[in-house]
C-alpha cells in the first residue's frame, strides 16, 4: 500500500494539473464539473463492479466532511442546506448520468 506523502506527491494539486504533469484520473468514482459555456454543471458517475447507492452514499457522506473542512464551516451547515436542496431542488437534472 502506498503511504500518503507517496499519493500526494504523484499527482499535481490544485488547478488541476498543468501542460508540463496533468493530473491523471484513475478509476474515478464521480467526475464534476461546470460547464464553462452555460455554467450547467455536468456529473459522471463510475461504479466499480459491485457498487450500489450504499457505497455512494458513504462517500457522499465523505463529500460532506471535505467540503466542511475546505470552506472551514462546521460540518452541520453543509448538512443543513443538503437537505434543503434534497426537499426543495432548485435545479432539475438536465440529462441522466
Amino acid at each position: 500500500m502506498r503511504k500518503k506523502h507517496e499519493l500526494l506527491s504523484s499527482v499535481t494539486l490544485g488547478g488541476g494539473g498543468s501542460t508540463e504533469q496533468p493530473m491523471m484520473l484513475r478509476a474515478p468514482l464521480i467526475v464534476m464539473f461546470r460547464e464553462p459555456s452555460d455554467g450547467m454543471i455536468v456529473c459522471h458517475i463510475h461504479p466499480p463492479s459491485g457498487w450500489g447507492a450504499s457505497e455512494y452514499g458513504l462517500i457522499l457522506c465523505d463529500l460532506v466532511r471535505h467540503v466542511s473542512r475546505a470552506l472551514k464551516v462546521k460540518e452541520d451547515d453543509v448538512w443543513e442546506w443538503l437537505d434543503k436542496e434534497r426537499h426543495h431542488p432548485t435545479t432539475t437534472l438536465s440529462w441522466p448520468s
